[in-house]
């Protein structure tokens, strides 16, 4: 008898501590593993509020977000319209407030595989800019909306197709994103040389209002290095960051339904922004697939940006898969903290799998 007390109070014991380590770390059954806590926004300083990607359990591809007035406004692709949905957090988008802004038409050249959306604020108002097509792959175009007023979830103006002016400009072209530098908007996409199939570049043109292209395209990046032509040739999904007065474009890379899919990016390097010979590309790429102790990530790709709710932490959003299989399904959408190196550019370590613990975004600088 006295034998199975002893037994049965070292369990109780055992139990107890394993209960203490759980509250400050397992993070609603999520784990910090061996490794993790060097990763930028894997660390976890005791008593914690954590969370764990990925943030929906549900297809959601090219992710992109934006924070304002207390809010995140997200939106993905859905195919045949655009919704935006609204949030308090980052990690409590699945119960965000649901808004449809715009609903595909039955035809013409917009009614058809409505791809990553965007929504932006320019000149006091807003606008989404999505991909299309009337159906073949070779007529995927840019398209843009424009609020009727200054609530981002009401009703939208078509602003029609985003055209570059001159002979052979209007070619295939998708994931337009708009960024303003030194007063100036710029539009960049991923687009072909011509309607044709082949490589997809970034190209980089002027805006002179937030719907009007008013110069000819300039083509920054070709797929050229291995990592970037896993699949097929591709270069697309690119974003601006601005940070420090440097200005980078985040861009992915390799076939989309591929393992391979990952980020690459360019460094402005100063003189003309509409030059090729201004950007410099980075020869790895910048996030990538992973594999470790603590889990694996696989085609980590199509990203945004935005910070913590209290302005003070960066953080990049996009999708990933849970396993190899070459196939557009499982793309779902992740987020994560990354910081700065010492000469100004991001360091996003890697893909943080889905059984790790992370900080919620901070919501207070105290």
């Amino acid at each position: 008898m006295r034998i199975k007390q002893v037994k049965i109070t070292l369990l109780a014991s055992v139990v107890a501590i394993l209960s203490l380590s759980c509250v400050s770390g397992c993070g609603g059954g999520a784990s910090s593993l061996p490794g993790a806590s060097s990763l930028p926004g894997a660390s976890q300083p005791a008593g914690a509020r954590t969370f764990a990607n990925p943030l929906l359990k549900q297809n959601a591809a090219d992710p992109w977000i934006i924070r304002h007035d207390g809010y995140y406004l997200f939106t993905f692709t859905q195919g045949n319209q655009i919704q935006i949905w609204k949030s308090p957090t980052i990690e409590g988008l699945s119960s965000a407030r649901k808004t449809t802004v715009w609903q595909a038409p039955a035809s013409g050249p917009n009614s058809h595989d409505i791809w990553a959306p965007e929504i932006h604020f320019l000149r006091g108002k807003w606008f989404i800019y999505y991909t299309a097509t009337d159906g073949p792959d070779t007529n995927r175009r840019l398209f843009a909306l424009e609020a009727k007023s200054a609530d981002p979830l009401g009703a939208y103006t078509p602003r029609g197709q985003l055209t570059v002016p001159g002979e052979g400009q209007d070619q295939y072209s998708i994931d337009g994103d708009v960024f303003e530098q030194n007063g100036a908007l710029y539009l960049l996409w991923s687009g072909r040389e011509n309607t044709s199939t082949g490589a997809q570049n970034i190209y980089i043109a002027p805006l002179s209002d937030p719907v009007t292209v008013s110069g000819t395209r300039v083509r920054l990046s070709s797929p050229q290095l291995d990592w970037e032509t896993r699949g097929w040739s591709v270069n697309e999904g690119p974003q601006a960051l601005q940070h420090g007065g440097r200005t980078f474009i985040v861009y992915s890379a390799s076939g989309g339904s591929t393992p391979d899919y990952c980020l690459g990016m360019l460094s402005y390097t100063g003189g003309d922004l509409l030059s090729a010979a201004s950007w410099q590309k980075s020869p790895t790429p910048v996030f990538s697939s992973y594999e470790g102790p603590d889990g694996h990530v696989y085609g980590a790709g199509h990203n945004s940006f935005t910070t913590s709710p209290d302005g003070s932490e960066d953080w990049i959003i996009y999708h990933g898969k849970e396993d190899k299989t070459d196939t557009w399904n499982g793309r779902l959408p992740r987020a994560q903290k990354f910081t700065w190196n010492a000469d100004g550019t991001p360091n996003f370590g890697h893909p943080i799998p889905s059984i790790v613990a992370m900080p919620i975004p901070k919501i207070t600088t105290n």
